[in-house]
């Protein structure tokens, strides 16, 4: 494979946004790894969707970020969205909560980004992740995963590759996909499937979705449900009918909402 010197960008131009409903350890385990594995400059928005466990306090103690409190949880495309508004750079990056970033990861992403004009929104490989951003690994611990990815993040564009859909755990979306498509539909909830309709309008829209093959993120996976005892089978099995019944109308072909 073809190895490269990593490419630094100005990341002024770039709004990391978080929302959280509670999980705490994980929130802070996530913007931790943001903080020592992230160039300086970046812009940082935190959406606290009616967090009870510390959250509301932690957000508020965070220098620089631009922080929002709802009243309840608006769930990941309400919360989301919030973000979004709220930004007003070049290129945004969604991530769950419950992710670990580690080296060269926004490098790598953005580069890919900026490949091609017609890349509206990258991701990452990762493990817990459905399609073909699905790396198979575990780390007995987390040095074992960021020593596994100072080798794995080395900057390699042989390692991108086009997908019809990407998984919204982490993703990076250009500003002019936002201007052309919008946000994401509140109609899916607390969550689930709303990747997977964007993504769809992103491709309707003429913009191509690549995995930026040389970033590997640990996704610790539906921690957020899990923590705050939602039924994550009930809300996945809804919103999957939600989705295949929007698209249906379209006369769009199944695959086409699949990754």
């Amino acid at each position: 494979m073809r190895k490269q010197q990593a490419r630094s960008f100005d990341v002024s131009n770039v709004t990391i946004i978080l929302a959280a409903y509670n999980a705490l350890n994980y929130t802070k385990a996530c913007l931790q790894s943001i903080q020592d594995y992230t160039p300086a400059g970046y812009k940082l928005v935190l959406i606290n969707n009616g967090s009870t466990d510390g959250t509301k306090e932690f957000f508020d103690s965070i220098p620089g970020a631009h922080v929002i409190h709802n009243k309840k949880n608006l769930g990941f495309p309400g919360g989301y969205n919030q973000g979004m508004r709220a930004a007003s750079t070049k290129y945004m990056v969604l991530i769950n909560n419950d992710c670990l970033v580690s080296h060269n990861w926004l490098n790598n992403m953005l580069s890919c980004a900026l490949s091609d004009d017609k890349i509206g929104i990258v991701g990452p490989m990762s493990n817990r992740v459905p399609g073909r951003q699905r790396l198979e690994k575990e780390f007995k611990n987390m040095k074992e995963y960021y020593a596994f990815t100072a080798d794995f993040n080395r900057p390699d564009s042989s390692k991108w590759f086009p997908v019809r859909s990407l998984s919204g755990f982490c993703f990076l979306i250009k500003g002019e996909v936002v201007e052309k498509i919008g946000y994401f539909d509140e109609a899916f909830g607390a969550g689930t499937h709303e990747d997977a309709d964007y993504c769809l309008r992103a491709r309707l829209a003429g913009f191509k979705l690549f995995c930026a093959g040389d970033v590997f993120i640990h996704h610790f996976s539906h921690k957020t449900f899990l923590e705050n005892n939602m039924d994550l089978q009930e809300i996945y099995r809804y919103n999957k009918y939600l989705l295949k019944q929007k698209w249906s109308l379209y006369k769009v072909k199944g695959k086409d909402a699949k990754r």
